[in-house]
């Protein structure tokens, strides 16, 4: 009776430690949840209040560059000497050179490729000091005249300012993660006031994916700057646009060539984009003495067409307004291609975003021209297809659609054009993907560098695992004249789950696993003629030591085999090893979590 009473009085202890760890646990994810909703209200708030001093920043560069403050300088430009936009410019590009060279490191301005590198590879780590810079120099770029664009920078400056928080609070690799995402949402939110683009451009762009404990925060610091930023600027968006309505249906077909058309031109942008860049790298200077020489270039581009000055959001309005001629949007084209394409090159800038929205306005409303003059009963107004050319082109050199479709849905509203802008989207998106091998034009730029990021931090991380961390030594070799009985004795009572055939020079003919061997008992010949190379299954290929668990996953796909011999690589190819189907899918799942929990 007394070892009964003990018994039960150390289970009732025992219940209650079990259960008083329950109620703690839940506690602490609470807690934790509590925290990260205040995080990601203090991170939208700080990312938002950053992205209005940046525009400050680009307004003071602008009023004393140029002669103006407004973002929409489409009427100023026209009227400024010609020896004003050269000495804007090149002025700016000077000015950008000193703080290259004193200031930072990399001697060039940050944007989004940049954070998607430091997401993957750097643990979401980034330098306060060169963000910082990295936005003065963005500012002053734009302010003075660069053809590049301003989303990208202040998305770099939202994802530095999120990382040095990250560090101070010395915060877990997951919720440094959440927070990253909270900074890049609450930057766009607050640049084109699109609370949901911010949120999705977000997951689908820089983070790669859309796990459900990094939703809610992002949410809210990306209505937080949205928040902010409407109490400071308005409830406005970044465009005014007029209600247009799409004329009829049967102008689709009409959107899918404007979304081919939208192909063409970004793949051109950024063929150009690259192909100067390498030109500027083959000039015998230090790269923080380009930016001049770039600003001359591009001064010298607005000479002709001093539209392409800035972010150009005024030569945007204009587009989507249908106030531009047929001519002067022909030049635009050309003159923003060049224009953008050395500003990058060159280190004048460093955004993509605001160029690739003007150019597809741009592209968008000479399709319209053109499309109203072949089918005038039947097409739209000439600012609906700039809008929809806007979104078809940024979207293809983004590699966002889903973020770009919500980003002209929140400046519009309209539910047709909508439809629309997702039928010239996906034909832009698939045209693109298909000629350069890449989803975005971020993606082609690391993979300039050496770093392929494309597919997310579980393929990322997949490079990183080599073979030898997952081979098995579960295995034994047999020649070809080895009979039934043996092979049978290896499998059945050593329990070797795979045997190697082996010719007289040591090379792999084939392998036997338990299939194989329950299939000989089933053959026509008698069973004492049976030798290993007669019931072995054919297999010429291997793999080595340091290959990595993507190429192991890649030829498993391949080959369809469920087991594969790990081998030294020389001349000998010895057998180290074997790699099993299901070795190889359990550690990329462990992966895919991983990579969905940090």
């Amino acid at each position: 009776m007394y070892k009964k009473r003990m018994h039960h009085k150390q289970g009732n202890v025992k219940r209650k430690f079990i259960l008083s760890q329950i109620k703690l646990r839940n506690y602490i994810n609470v807690h934790d949840k509590i925290v990260g909703v205040l995080l990601a209200m203090f991170i939208g708030a700080l990312v938002a209040l950053a992205a209005i001093a940046f525009r400050y920043l680009i307004q003071i560069a602008q009023f004393y560059a140029l002669g103006d403050i407004s973002e929409n300088i489409f009427d100023h430009v026209i009227n400024l000497e010609w020896w004003r936009i050269l000495l804007s410019t090149v002025t700016g590009g000077l000015i950008i050179s000193v703080i290259y060279f004193f200031f930072m490191r990399d001697k060039r301005a940050g944007a989004i490729a940049e954070v998607m590198e430091a997401n993957t590879y750097q643990n979401t780590k980034m330098s306060t000091k060169d963000g910082i810079f990295s936005a003065i120099s963005a500012a002053i770029a734009l302010g003075t005249g660069s053809g590049a664009g301003r989303e990208g920078p202040v998305v770099h400056l939202g994802a530095t300012l999120s990382s040095m928080v990250s560090r101070k609070l010395h915060l877990s690799p997951k919720m440094c993660r959440t927070l990253f995402g909270c900074g890049i949402a609450a930057a766009i939110s607050a640049s084109f006031n699109a609370p949901i683009a911010g949120v999705f451009f977000a997951l689908e762009v820089v983070l790669g994916h859309y796990a459900l404990h990094a939703f809610a925060p992002i949410v809210i610091a990306s209505v937080t700057a949205a928040i902010i930023s409407r109490i400071h600027f308005g409830d406005f968006p970044a465009f005014i646009i007029p209600d247009y309505q799409i004329a009829s249906f049967l102008e689709f077909p009409a959107f899918l060539l404007l979304g081919a058309v939208s192909a063409l031109v970004s793949i051109i942008l950024i063929k150009s984009i690259f192909f100067t860049e390498d030109f500027a790298g083959k000039i015998p200077l230090p790269g923080w003495t380009l930016p001049p020489i770039g600003g001359l270039a591009v001064g010298l581009i607005a000479i002709i067409c001093p539209y392409i000055l800035g972010a150009g959001y005024g030569t945007t309005d204009a587009a989507l307004k249908n106030i531009i001629s047929f001519d002067l949007l022909c030049i635009l084209i050309v003159a923003k291609i060049a224009a953008t394409s050395i500003s990058l090159a060159f280190r004048y800038g460093s955004g993509i975003f605001s160029p690739s929205i003007l150019l597809g306005a741009v592209v968008g409303s000479a399709y319209g021209y053109i499309a109203t003059l072949a089918f005038p009963d039947l097409a739209s107004n000439n600012g609906l297809y700039a809008i929809v050319g806007m979104g078809a082109v940024s979207s293809a050199i983004l590699g966002a659609p889903i973020s770009t479709i919500l980003i002209i849905f929140e400046l519009t509203g309209d539910y047709q054009i909508t439809l629309a802008l997702m039928a010239a989207v996906v034909t832009a998106n698939l045209i693109t993907t298909h000629y350069l091998k890449s989803t975005s034009f971020f993606h082609l730029q690391l993979k300039r560098h050496g770093k392929d990021i494309e597919g997310g931090r579980a393929k990322h991380l997949s490079r990183q695992i080599k073979v030898k961390k997952l081979m098995k030594d579960d295995f034994a070799t047999v020649g070809t004249e080895t009979d039934l009985d043996r092979v049978r004795e290896l499998i059945v009572n050593s329990r070797y789950n795979n045997l190697f055939v082996l010719d007289d020079k040591f090379k792999i003919i084939g392998i036997i696993t338990l299939n194989e061997l329950r299939e000989s008992y089933q053959k026509d010949r008698p069973q004492e003629e049976l030798t290993a190379s007669s019931i072995c299954r054919g297999q010429s290929f291997h793999l080595s030591p340091e290959d990595t668990l993507e190429h192991a996953i890649f030829l498993f796909e391949q080959s369809g085999e469920q087991t594969i011999a790990v081998t030294s690589g020389d001349d000998k190819a010895e057998i180290l090893g074997v790699l099993s189907q299901h070795n190889v899918l359990r550690a990329y799942n462990k992966l895919l979590i991983e990579a969905e929990e940090i």
